[in-house]
């Protein structure tokens, strides 16, 4: 590993030290390939620990509150999780990144507790978040603005009860054995977190392991590439094209796309026995849609053309992913949304 370290280390370096290669350096499949092996290798021998593409929140994420209340408010739309059923109900949020407002909003409509946990990113709190959360609860209804004056205090600093919210920072859903009892949890959610696991099998054992019989699993997955290719000039799906002895030393251990496209998640809800949908956020051309679909519609979700450049990737596709729909193959983000089973799941003996 060291070895291959320090060979890719050494080509970036010498491509990255002519100004004049850049252009042509970027055009290449390869060269962009190698360079994510080198920084994924830097975190994986922890001489970085943070995530790739990561950012601090800025003033200008006070914008954000558009995002938190969607984020919220569509988790309850497409999973039938109600305020009347969120009543006093403890909630794991899954890498909430460098705010805490989704999870305030589950206090403020009546969630008894909400813990967080982030593998990349610090609890944080400055006088940007102090703005940002006064911001929120002024957008509340008065009865959601009482619950919300119960959990945190905003007078001079953040400051919140202990008892109603944890932030654990440096573990992962796969690190939860030691941290919770079996069934901790009536809802577990995350936001563009599950794609950047590498280990999805583990993480849903986990999140099954955690939920309680009845729980909620929500989560907003991308299915993209996170412009790792296409943002030079490539398909949307020339990552899909990379061998997986190679890719998982490009994306292992920086949170880069684990490349499981819809169809994973369609079987994973379906092995664990969940009462699951799947609604389709996004297609083909990288914008969410006003209102997520059940199913995809030709001339108004995509584009014969962009359909044909879909179709024409076919055959450079690694196996597993040539045998996919065309649906599947264009759909970019979904919101999966599963109900666990009152009863224990068993998988029928064939």
């Amino acid at each position: 590993m060291k070895k291959l370290l320090t060979v890719v280390g050494v080509l970036v370096l010498v491509l990255l030290a002519f100004p004049l290669w850049k252009p042509i350096a970027k055009k290449s499949k390869w060269f962009i390939v190698g360079t994510n092996i080198y920084q994924d290798a830097l975190r994986r021998m922890h001489l970085k620990t943070d995530q790739i593409g990561g950012e601090p929140v800025v003033d200008s994420d006070l914008v954000d509150l558009r995002q938190i209340d969607r984020t919220f408010e569509r988790y309850l739309k497409y999973s039938g999780l109600t305020r009347e059923t969120l009543k006093d109900k403890t909630v794991l949020e899954i890498g909430p990144g460098d705010n805490i407002g989704v999870a305030l909003r589950f206090l403020a409509a009546g969630a008894k507790r909400v813990v967080c946990i982030d593998k990349f990113v610090h609890y944080q709190d400055g006088p940007v978040h102090l703005r940002l959360y006064r911001a929120l609860r002024e957008r509340l209804p008065a009865e959601d603005q009482a619950r919300f004056d119960q959990v945190v205090n905003l007078d001079s600093t953040v400051k919140l009860d202990p008892k109603r919210f944890e932030w654990i920072y440096g573990k992962g859903i796969e690190d939860t054995d030691s941290l919770f009892a079996p069934g901790s949890f009536d809802v577990i959610v995350s936001a563009a977190v599950l794609e950047e696991i590498y280990d999805t099998d583990l993480a849903f054992s986990k999140m099954d392991r955690l939920l309680a019989p009845g729980g909620y699993t929500i989560h907003k997955i991308d299915l993209r590439d996170y412009e790792m290719f296409h943002k030079h000039g490539f398909h949307r799906l020339e990552f899909l094209t990379i061998p997986d002895s190679v890719y998982r030393y490009m994306t292992q251990a920086s949170g880069q796309p684990n490349r499981r496209l819809v169809d994973y998640y369609r079987g994973k809800m379906a092995e664990l026995g969940y009462d699951s949908t799947i609604h389709i956020a996004m297609a083909a051309n990288g914008k969410e849609m006003e209102e997520y679909k059940l199913n995809l519609v030709k001339g108004v979700d995509y584009t014969e053309e962009s359909l044909q450049s879909y179709q024409a990737m076919r055959p450079r596709l690694l196996p597993r992913y040539q045998s996919l729909s065309d649906e599947d193959l264009i759909t970019e983000a979904i919101l999966l949304a599963g109900r666990k089973p009152l009863q224990p799941h068993s998988t029928p003996r064939i």
